[in-house]
Parts: C-alpha cells; structure tokens; sequence
C-alpha cells in the first residue's frame, strides 16, 4: 500500500511564503516609520513666508512749477518781444506775492515760423511766428506754490498766454523714511507670520530672508500702485507705503 502522507519537511515548506510575507511587511513597517521620523526631522526646516507692509501718511516739503510763457504774432521779433513782455508780467505777479528772485529761473526764448503747407507741400510762405520762454519756480513752502497757482488767473486776464499743468509736489524727506518704514514693516510681517503660525500650533523662527519691494508714493487716499514702485507729484497730500517680503523659519 502506498502511503500517501508527505514527510514532515514538507509541511515545513508550506510556511515559507507566510514568513517570507512577514519579513516584507516587517520592513515596510520600519521603513515608513523612518519616513514619519524624517518628515518629523523636516518640519523643523520648513519655513513661511510673509509680506509686511507699512504706511505713513505726509506731506509734500517742495514744490516745482513750470510756466511756458508763449506769443504768436506775425515776425519773429514781434513773438519775441511778446514773450518778454509777458514773462514780465508773470516775474512781476510772483514778486508781488513774496516770492524771491532765487526761487524764480528762466529759460532759453525759443522762436520758430509755422510755415503754409498745401497738399503736405511747403509753399515757401511763413503765416506766423511763435516764441515761447520758460518760468520755473522752486519753493519749499508747498501750500504757497498752491496758491498762486490758485491767482494765476489775474496774470491770464491781461492777455499773457501761459501754459502749465500746475506745480509738482515732492517729497525730500522720502530718504530719511524709508528706513523708519522698512522697519515697521519687518515688525508687521514678523505679526503676520505669528499668527498664521500660532492658528496650527506653530511658532516663528529666525529670518531666513528679506527682500523689500519698491515704495508706493500716492495721493492720500489713494490706490494708484505700480510694480515697479509710483511716485505722485500732483497731490500735497500724500501716502508713503512700503512692503517686505520676509522668508522665517518655522519651529
């Protein structure tokens, strides 16, 4: 009779792949367990970046007004003799107002003829002359610069052609508040960063970098912004704003 039970190391043999399942999931227990430890290790490198911003609101310290001063007329001393006439009269009308010969500049008169053209030909024929004289002036006292530009119209009324855009108002002072807001805005970033942090039970480390963006120069109130920083001249009023970008360590 044949004797169908198989030896003894035969049953030993029907063990091997469940030991060798064992091993594998033994190691790839350990191996994710070395991988929670090395992300644990990680957090503490990790690091958040904030952007801080800082604000001050002044007032312009000087002013810049440009006058062009023009006459048409028929020869070119006639245009001429207008615009000298006319810058008298302006000369005349800051004197008037207190304001000192220093702050008053004058430009080169320039001339030219305004030539007839028909059919975008020159015809050879000149129709008139134009002169015109620049007038610049220069004030510290910004609300001054204002206001006559407010009574210029008294000078306009006697028939002087000026054209200008109004004074430019800027700020001399920006340089010594750059630093002052720089650092406000590193204490606002550091603010934010505590926050976010502390909302996820973490807290901020030291400062792994800095860089500050370009400074925002505005009218009050306003939200006029470029990327490569704005500067107003129009407005006395105005708004100082600086940004830095703060990279922290994160503990």
């Amino acid at each position: 009779m044949t004797d169908d039970r198989s030896p003894a190391g035969g049953n030993d043999l029907r063990f091997v792949p469940i030991a060798l399942a064992i091993v594998v999931l033994a190691g790839a227990l350990a191996w994710g367990l070395g991988g929670v430890g090395t992300g644990i290790s990680q957090r503490d490198g990790d690091t958040v970046s904030v952007r801080g911003t800082a604000q001050r609101n002044v007032k312009a310290d000087r002013a810049v007004w440009k006058l062009s001063v023009s006459q048409s007329a028929d020869t070119a001393a006639a245009a001429i003799a207008g615009v000298t006439s006319g810058v008298e009269q302006v000369i005349a009308f800051l004197s008037g107002n207190s304001v000192s010969g220093d702050a008053v500049s004058l430009g080169s008169i320039s001339n030219y003829a305004n030539k007839e053209y028909i059919d975008g030909n020159a015809t050879g024929r000149v129709l008139s002359y134009e002169a015109s004289r620049e007038v610049i002036i220069r004030l510290a006292d910004v609300d001054k610069a204002a206001d006559l530009a407010a009574d210029l119209g008294e000078v306009l009324a006697r028939g002087v052609n000026i054209y200008t855009s109004g004074p430019e108002y800027y700020l001399d002072s920006l340089a010594d508040l750059r630093p002052e807001l720089l650092a406000e805005a590193m204490v606002d970033a550091r603010s934010r960063a505590e926050s976010l942090l502390g909302a996820v039970g973490g807290a901020v480390g030291d400062v792994r970098s800095v860089s500050s963006g370009p400074f925002q120069v505005t009218a009050r109130d306003s939200t006029d912004v470029e990327s490569g920083g704005y500067f107003d001249t129009a407005s006395i009023e105005k708004t100082v704003i600086a940004t830095v970008l703060v990279e922290f360590s994160t503990k």
